[in-house]
């Protein structure tokens, strides 16, 4: 898989850049704020339908745009991606409505038909790695549940439908739990009992599937980031681990594969959520809050048994993130048929030199489509990225070199 076309209109920077891309990627170098990461980010968009730097779309939008022909504020991203399954175009339009800074109208389309946007994840399929994922070893939770959501979002349509239906059960549950709070109400009331089984059924249904998913994907993943880990350290043990929100018993001792029937761990997992949800509804009528599911839960990172958010060093935090990335690429290779596009926005700068080598290296045998961002020349002009073409970046121009 890799982009022949990029075309940005208003894009940040970006007034009306249309970039030809080689399918083995290119190196950008410029200095920071001249529009390297804006670009990655195009890209990441394309792929998930959402910047993976800001919640807030009118952001993206170049606070100029539109003047010249008196529309509102708009912009535009399309990208011709080839691919073994069939050519695609993906394009995403941003328009500021009814005058205002905050809404935005957002328009996608799949070879010029509209879609929703669930429908679009995973026509373009992205790894992106930057500066900030170094944090996401030792961050909170939902970065790393943010790393899984978007990894098997790309690899899995039913899921993204799953995760927004999860959001809509969230919201509902914590209203009513709310309501019954305010009213007083407690564990053994008709009118509590009646409720809160009928959110449990429905909550635990959809839960346990996206569950399952991260169980499942968390167990390949870990293979692969073991192997991954060691080709960059030289060291054994490298372990990633799904932590449930609630403990399932049923599942401990069993083997976790890709092979396993995914119906059978939904159920599993179905029959322990309800019963976890039944064991913690006194708290959440006192909270006025869901506390278990998978908003709930996280990933564990280790080496040798040792948990690398509290004890890891930052170069085994880092090198952990990096096994991570590229483990991800090949989870989506392995199950997408395909590699993925490989984005590597100004990262090289934060590790030593013999860990940057290792990361390019590795970056190089994925066979992905790799763009590299820079502000450091030196950093790209290396051997093992000799066949990337060389290009500028100032002010959203970018110019080969």
């Amino acid at each position: 898989m890799n982009i022949e076309r990029l075309l940005l209109q208003e894009f940040r920077s970006y007034r009306d850049l249309e970039l030809r891309l080689p399918a083995a990627g290119v190196r950008l170098v410029g200095a920071n704020a001249s529009g390297k990461s804006s670009l990655v980010e195009a890209i990441g968009m394309l792929a998930t339908t959402r910047s993976p730097r800001t919640s807030t779309e009118r952001e993206v939008i170049n606070w100029a745009s539109g003047e010249e022909i008196g529309f509102p504020p708009f912009a535009r991203m399309l990208t011709d991606v080839v691919r073994a399954t069939g050519n695609v175009q993906i394009e995403i339009g941003l328009q500021v409505e009814g005058g205002t800074t905050k809404s935005v109208k957002k328009q996608i389309k799949l070879n010029g038909r509209a879609v929703r946007g669930m429908d679009a994840v995973g026509a373009l399929k992205a790894v992106l790695f930057s500066p900030e994922d170094v944090a996401m070893v030792a961050g909170p939770p939902s970065g790393r549940r943010r790393f899984l959501d978007v990894a098997i979002s790309q690899i899995d349509g039913f899921y993204l439908r799953a995760l927004s239906q999860l959001a809509r059960l969230l919201s509902q549950r914590n209203s009513l739990l709310k309501t019954l709070g305010r009213d007083n109400l407690t564990v053994g009331s008709p009118r509590v009992d009646a409720q809160l089984d009928f959110w449990d059924r429905e909550l635990s249904a959809i839960g346990a599937a996206i569950m399952a998913r991260r169980q499942q994907t968390v167990a390949r993943l870990d293979i692969l980031a073991q192997q991954r880990f060691a080709a960059l350290s030289g060291q054994d043990g490298f372990r990633v681990t799904y932590v449930p929100s609630f403990t399932l018993d049923a599942l401990v001792g069993r083997p976790s594969s890709q092979s396993q029937h995914i119906e059978e761990i939904e159920a599993i997992i179905r029959r322990e959520f309800e019963q976890s949800l039944v064991g913690a509804r006194a708290d959440e009528l006192r909270r006025g809050s869901t506390l278990v599911g998978p908003h709930r839960e996280d990933i564990a990172l280790a080496l040798n048994g040792v948990d690398l958010a509290v004890f890891g060093s930052r170069g085994q935090q880092r090198i952990a993130v990096i096994a991570l990335k590229l483990a991800e690429v090949d989870l989506m290779t392995e199950l997408g048929g395909e590699a993925p596009v490989l984005l590597l926005d100004d990262v090289l700068s934060e590790l030593d030199r013999d860990h940057r080598d290792l990361l390019v290296e590795s970056a190089v045998g994925t066979q992905t489509q790799l763009l590299v961002t820079t502000t450091d020349r030196d950093l790209v002009d290396v051997p093992s990225l000799a066949a990337l073409p060389l290009a500028l970046v100032v002010a959203g121009q970018i110019t080969p070199i």
